[in-house]
């Protein structure tokens, strides 16, 4: 494919805004070739429990086995077609087709073949598998096999940052879906910078500094409005280092498509809220104390979370076609959290329902420009450097060859 015209330190040329040949190929090259986050082990706390989701055109679903390895499966009989499960939930021990009964097993294989003569060799009409990759209770997939074998040192990396938080041991107590009208690049680019937060988002900004989202973390370069910042980074790594929290910024290393960070919270606040005190009383992991700082992970294409000790918040973003993207949010709290005592939705989730909404507005009032007729790709400052990077990043990806 041609990249005539990209240039990452400015926007995309507009047809990698509106064009449904190069949505197209993101799919084929990006979306189906690459490790892709899609849900958390909280989606499926006990064997038999599923969420079935669908990329692009393809479906699928992750299912928690007898052993509780999370496994997935393309959302497809082997018999006619049919699909096989139905809603974005459930549970069940046995996969049964709707519709002449092909029966299996929660790994996959064929128990039964409903109409098949004596003899038909059902060991070779099993669940057609995807690649599934749990990384500190979140779960990737990948619907090209083989899948790049990048996931283990993603793994080997984030473990450690997320392994505080027992994401295993957490339950879902709020998810929202937002459809938005505009190409899934747009969410992403928004999302990797906060140069637009100031004017954009008061309710954030309570328990957040802008810096480390965009600003970089240039401790050797303090400017007058960092400063506050900057002595309460100080502070906390020294926290950190005794509690044994990692803290130290990743940035995409070695090509890798993940950066995460350790940062203080603005305003007093122990958890991402509108006042300095819990979104849920009972904790996460084995933190005895709300100590007053969130760890960021995002990864490429689709997702970026806050780890918080009392909470969690996930997002998730699935293209839909080239001017149609679902954002989905997930606030997770520990599994024994009971609502109404420990915490309260509205509470636990104004924050970023509001920020959603104000980007909401953003991404879509971007793509109404792009599609405007007078658009011209933009320069990006400096505090974008994340979003140019996403875009060298994209570009990379529609030209390597995918095979793997």
């Amino acid at each position: 494919m041609s990249l005539t015209g990209i240039d990452s330190n400015f926007t995309l040329p507009v047809q990698y805004y509106t064009s449904t040949d190069i949505f197209e190929a993101e799919l084929e090259k990006i979306f189906y070739s690459r490790w892709i986050y899609v849900a958390c082990e909280a989606d499926i706390p006990k064997a038999g429990d599923y969420v079935a989701l669908k990329i692009g055109k393809r479906s699928f679903f992750l299912q928690r086995s007898e052993n509780g390895e999370v496994r997935g499966f393309y959302n497809v009989c082997r018999h006619r077609g049919h699909e096989l499960v139905t809603g974005e939930k459930g549970n069940c021990r046995r996969l049964i087709c709707p519709y002449h009964n092909w029966t299996y097993g929660l790994d996959g294989k064929l128990i039964h073949a409903r109409g098949m003569e004596d003899g038909f060799p059902i060991e070779d009409f099993g669940l057609n598998p995807i690649e599934v990759s749990v990384i500190g209770g979140l779960i990737y997939v990948c619907l090209t096999s083989p899948a790049p074998p990048d996931i283990e040192i993603v793994k080997s990396r984030l473990s450690p940052y997320l392994a505080p938080y027992e994401v295993a041991k957490t339950k879902i107590a709020c998810q929202k879906d937002i459809i938005e009208a505009c190409n899934w690049k747009l969410v992403i680019e928004n999302n990797r910078e906060c140069l637009h937060c100031s004017s954009n988002h008061p309710e954030l900004l309570v328990p957040l500094y802008s810096s480390g989202f965009g600003k970089g973390l240039d401790k050797d370069n303090i400017q007058a409005d960092e400063r506050r910042f900057q002595e309460a980074l100080q502070q906390k790594e020294r926290e950190w280092e005794s509690l044994g929290l990692p803290f130290e910024l990743i940035e995409f290393p070695d090509g890798l498509w993940f950066r995460t960070v350790r940062l203080p919270l603005a305003n007093q606040c122990i958890s991402h809220t509108l006042k300095p005190e819990h979104a849920c009383k009972k904790l996460l992991g084995n933190f005895k104390r709300p100590e007053g700082s969130g760890l960021s992970l995002w990864t490429h294409p689709n997702s970026w979370n806050h780890f918080l000790t009392d909470h969690i918040v996930t997002f998730s973003v699935f293209p839909l076609s080239v001017d149609k993207t679902l954002v989905r949010t997930k606030w997770l709290v520990a599994a024994d959290a009971v609502e109404g005592v420990d915490y309260n939705i509205d509470d636990l989730t104004n924050v970023w329902t509001a920020t959603n909404a104000q980007d909401q507005r953003l991404a879509e009032g971007a793509y109404r420009g792009i599609c405007s007729g007078g658009y011209k790709p933009g320069p990006l400052a400096d505090e974008e450097y994340l979003v140019k990077q996403f875009l060298s990043w994209y570009s990379d990806q529609l030209t390597e060859n995918t095979t793997h």
